[in-house]
């Protein structure tokens, strides 16, 4: 096996042939033809010593072998890809593009206020946020995808090898329509919301997770009627047409009452609150971050204070 003789060309077209499935796709984003992807993936396979994709009706499928090695090339295809962007920043620290992921609840709190000051001052910046569960996230991070993540790391994932910076815990709000029969009723139980509908993210997630512990805690019967999903849209939908309960974290209830949005939902007065553990700004140790990155990364820190307050 010859593996550590492969070329980043070669690097380059497992990584554009493990994502599009197929030899002409790939051979069009390398810019070279089918005899030539054909005989590239060849060569690969010889250096390799091992097959590592076949070939059915609907293109080319990745072995355990080819799984291994397109993971590999991906993030030598990124970290080359870094390495260019990151000599551009540093002749101003104001150009480029800043690759994010946030929970929901860190994106409005802190990611969106710092997107805008980091609008005003690199006018001409790339900002990509992905908002997602931090499952999802942390599955990105270590594919190499994020500068970094607003999120909670996995069990699969090694603390020793991520800048973990704690920020907060998540705190819950139980959002109803305007004229649901429990709006406006003070100090409520976790028991008093059992009999109702209810929409929430899925099982395992933190939200659930806090959800079942609070109804647990009182001894209160979990609701029967249950829709899980983790879009906020329909989750949205759902709560405005009916008389569902959807638990959504504290800035994101806020936002939805906002008067200028219309949506007409408001929040349960609960008796005894209800928290996800905390999240945190997650920083690989291995990775160097652009000045943009690092513009941006000092602007979200600067916003903890203000919505701690």
């Amino acid at each position: 096996m010859k593996a550590h003789f492969l070329k980043l060309n070669q690097l380059r077209f497992i990584d554009a042939l493990k994502r599009k499935g197929k030899l002409s796709l790939a051979a069009e984003e390398m810019n070279i033809s089918q005899p030539a992807a054909s005989r590239t993936l060849a060569d690969i396979e010889a250096l390799v010593g091992q097959q590592i994709c076949t070939r059915n009706a609907h293109g080319f499928v990745f072995n355990e072998f080819g799984d291994v090695l397109a993971a590999r090339a991906s993030r030598v295809v990124a970290e080359v890809e870094n390495i260019g962007r990151d000599i551009r920043e540093v002749a101003d620290g104001l150009r480029g593009r800043v690759r994010i992921g946030a929970v929901t609840a860190a994106a409005i709190a802190y990611v969106l206020p710092a997107s805008v000051a980091l609008r005003a001052q690199a006018p001409q910046a790339q900002l990509q946020v992905d908002v997602e569960p931090s499952l999802t996230l942390m599955q990105r991070m270590r594919a190499g995808e994020y500068d970094f993540v607003l999120a909670r790391l996995s069990a699969t994932d090694d603390p020793a090898a991520y800048d973990v910076r704690p920020i907060g815990e998540e705190v819950l709000s139980f959002a109803v329509r305007k004229n649901h029969p429990l709006a406006g009723r003070g100090r409520l139980a976790f028991r008093d919301l059992s009999p109702y509908d209810w929409i929430i993210q899925p099982a395992g997630s933190p939200i659930w997770s806090t959800v079942v512990d609070a109804f647990r805690a009182e001894g209160a019967d979990f609701p029967e009627r249950v829709t899980y999903s983790a879009s906020a849209l329909l989750t949205l939908a759902t709560v405005a047409r009916t008389d569902a309960i959807a638990p959504f974290a504290r800035e994101v209830a806020g936002l939805l009452m906002a008067e200028d949005l219309g949506m007409r939902i408001v929040t349960l007065d609960m008796a005894r609150p209800a928290s996800v553990p905390a999240y945190n700004l997650i920083l690989d140790k291995g990775a160097l971050l652009s000045p943009l990155a690092h513009r941006f990364l000092s602007l979200i820190e600067a916003e903890m204070p203000r919505a701690i307050r």
